[in-house]
């Protein structure tokens, strides 16, 4: 908590989950505790990752939830389950044209 934007809400005892930044790829993490594996989904914390996922979507910042060690990535259209990420393992985003426009495919690829 010590972002002074994130409501009262946020608190990890009220939430249910951490958000930190990946110094490195800049993504947003959010590890949720095992004992409420659906809190992301609840209100207002689901809108707001996906808000955020379009925010940062331009800039390939993407919002990635844990539960446990299974991460899935926030899209502002979907979500994709990835599965355990071991280490090493990298998200990667490709661009492809469909008739709707452009959409990104998420995978997970290994050391």
């Amino acid at each position: 908590m010590t972002q002074t934007w994130l409501g009262p809400e946020w608190k990890p005892d009220r939430a249910k989950m951490v958000l930190s930044v990946d110094p490195g790829t800049q993504f947003l993490f959010v590890q949720v505790d095992p004992g409420a594996p659906s809190a992301w989904r609840g209100d207002p914390y689901y809108r707001n990752l996906k808000q955020w996922a379009a925010t940062g979507l331009a800039e390939r910042r993407h919002v990635v939830v844990f539960h446990n060690k299974s991460a899935t990535v926030v899209l502002p259209d979907r979500d994709v389950a990835l599965g355990v990420l071991g280490p090493g393992d990298r998200i990667v985003a490709r661009e492809r044209r469909t008739a709707q426009g452009v959409t990104l495919d998420i995978e997970k690829v290994a050391a």
